[in-house]
C-alpha cells in the first residue's frame, strides 16, 4: 500500500492530546498543504486563524458551548437534552485541550465556500496524520462564526465564513486501525458490469 493510502485509512478523529505543542514549521506545513485543496477558478478562498494560547481555546470553548446550549434551550429533542447534558458537564472542552486549534474562514470570494474550505481541511488532517500528529474537525465550533464577539476578538472580518474548526496535536495513542466501512455505497454502475467482471 503507497503512503497516501495508508494515511488515508489510518487518520482518525482524536479526542485525546499529549500536552506537547506543535512547533510552528509543521504547523505552516499544515497550512500549506491546506492551500493545495482545489477551488473553484482557484480563487484560494481558506483563510486561518492559528490559536496555540490554551486561555484562549479554552475560552472559545466557553463561548461555543453558551452559543449551542442558547440555540437548543427551548428543544424537546432528546438528542439535543442529551447534547445539553454533555455541554453542561464540569470542565467539559469541546476541544478536548488540544494544544492547538485553526479556524479555517472563507472569503467572501469564494466559489462554494463549504466544499472549498472541507477540502483543504481534509488535506491538512491527512498531512498531519503523515506527521504523526492527530486532529479532529469540531462541528460545536461552527456557532463561533457567526458570534460577532469573538470574530471581533480574533479579528476576522464580519464577510467571512467559519467552514471548519479543527485541532491538531500529538495523540496519547498512535490509533493504527479504523472500524470497517460500509461496502454497500455504490447506487449505480454504468455501464452494467457483466457476469465475471
Amino acid at each position: 500500500m503507497n503512503d497516501v493510502f495508508k494515511y488515508i485509512y489510518l487518520r482518525r478523529a482524536v479526542r485525546d492530546y499529549k500536552p506537547h505543542e506543535v512547533p510552528d514549521d509543521i504547523i505552516k506545513e499544515l497550512i500549506k498543504a491546506g492551500t493545495y485543496a482545489p477551488s473553484g477558478q482557484n480563487r484560494q478562498p481558506w483563510r486561518f486563524v492559528v490559536i496555540k494560547d490554551r486561555d484562549v481555546i479554552a475560552r472559545l470553548s466557553e463561548r461555543a458551548k453558551k452559543l449551542v446550549l442558547d440555540g437548543i434551550r427551548d428543544s424537546k429533542d432528546p438528542e439535543a437534552e442529551r447534547l445539553a447534558t454533555a455541554l453542561k458537564m464540569p470542565g467539559f472542552n469541546i476541544f478536548y485541550n488540544a494544544p492547538m486549534l485553526i479556524l479555517i474562514f472563507a472569503s467572501p470570494d469564494a466559489m462554494r465556500p463549504e466544499c472549498e474550505c472541507s477540502l483543504a481541511a481534509e488535506n491538512m488532517m491527512l498531512a498531519g496524520r503523515s506527521l504523526g500528529i492527530g486532529s479532529c474537525f469540531i462541528g460545536l465550533a461552527l456557532q463561533l462564526g457567526s458570534d460577532d464577539v469573538t470574530l471581533e476578538d480574533l479579528k476576522v472580518p464580519k464577510d467571512h465564513r467559519l467552514i471548519a474548526p479543527l485541532i491538531f496535536g500529538y495523540p496519547v495513542k498512535d490509533i493504527q486501525t479504523a472500524p470497517p466501512r460500509r461496502e454497500d455505497v455504490i447506487l449505480n454502475w454504468i455501464p452494467q458490469k457483466g457476469p465475471g467482471q
